[in-house]
Formats: structure tokens, C-alpha cells, sequence
């Protein structure tokens, strides 16, 4: 039996009713919820998207800072992030609110570099690809 059945700590971060919750009582645990529910690869992107969109507006500068964390890691693993999603990316690259000796801007840096490092740059704004684009991968010449 895995340890996500045997766990109890699962059950309380990978639901999203339990994840929209935590967004909207802005509790400390809607982070780590929400990691859980984008490294969770039993939810589709269309339920995990918007919640990762309710925490970069979220109040709480954990939360945004785990839903920068969490949009780098959609990015990665489903290739693609909508243009909702880089916009407030953008705006969070400005961001100097402190968190734990570091300003938010700092994550958002690190969930751009991952985007522009997974996403195919043809789904990328021009702005992200000139300063976080990943390898540049030459298209083949023809003969």
C-alpha cells in the first residue's frame, strides 16, 4: 500500500474543496495545499490552474510566494501556463514585499525561469522569452 493511502496528511492538502477553502480563509497551510495539488498528477490542469490563480492574489505573502512556486511547477509539468497566469507573473516580478529575508520578486524570478525553461517558446510572451527563456534549440536545417 502506498504512503498516500496510509498518510493522513494527504487527505488534507490534495482535494481542491479543501485547497479553495484554505484560499478563501487565507489560512497558512493554502501553500503547501496547493504545491500538493499541482504535484499531484491525478488533478487535470483545468482544476488546478485557477487555484493557482486565487493564491497570486492572494493577501498573504506565503501564499503568493507558494502559488509562484506552484505556477513554476504547472509550467514544467504540463508545458503550458495561459496568459491570466504570466500576468500576474509579470506583475509579481516587481514585487518587493520581504518574506523569510528575501522579496516575493525573487520567487516569481525562479517560476519564470522555469516556464520560460519548459514551455515552448512559441507559447511564450516576448518579454519572458528575452529575459527567462530556457536553451535555445535551433530548428533543423533543410537541405
Amino acid at each position: 500500500m502506498s504512503e498516500r493511502a496510509t498518510d493522513p496528511e494527504f487527505d488534507e492538502c490534495d482535494c481542491p474543496a479543501k485547497v479553495d477553502a484554505a484560499l478563501e480563509r487565507t489560512e497558512p497551510g493554502a501553500g503547501p495545499a496547493l504545491l500538493w495539488l499541482v504535484l499531484d498528477e491525478f488533478h487535470p490542469p483545468a482544476v488546478v490552474l485557477p487555484r493557482i490563480k486565487r493564491g497570486l492574489r492572494s493577501r498573504d505573502a506565503q501564499t503568493r510566494a507558494n502559488a509562484l512556486q506552484s505556477l513554476g511547477h504547472f509550467g514544467r509539468l504540463h508545458r503550458n501556463v495561459d496568459v491570466e497566469s504570466l500576468a500576474l507573473l509579470r506583475g509579481a516580478l516587481r514585487d518587493r514585499t520581504p518574506l523569510g529575508g528575501y522579496q516575493l520578486r525573487g520567487y516569481a524570478d525562479n517560476a519564470a525561469d522555469d516556464i520560460g525553461m519548459f514551455v515552448p517558446r512559441h507559447r511564450l510572451p516576448r518579454w519572458l522569452r528575452r529575459r527567462h527563456a530556457g536553451p535555445w534549440r535551433p530548428r533543423r536545417l533543410r537541405r
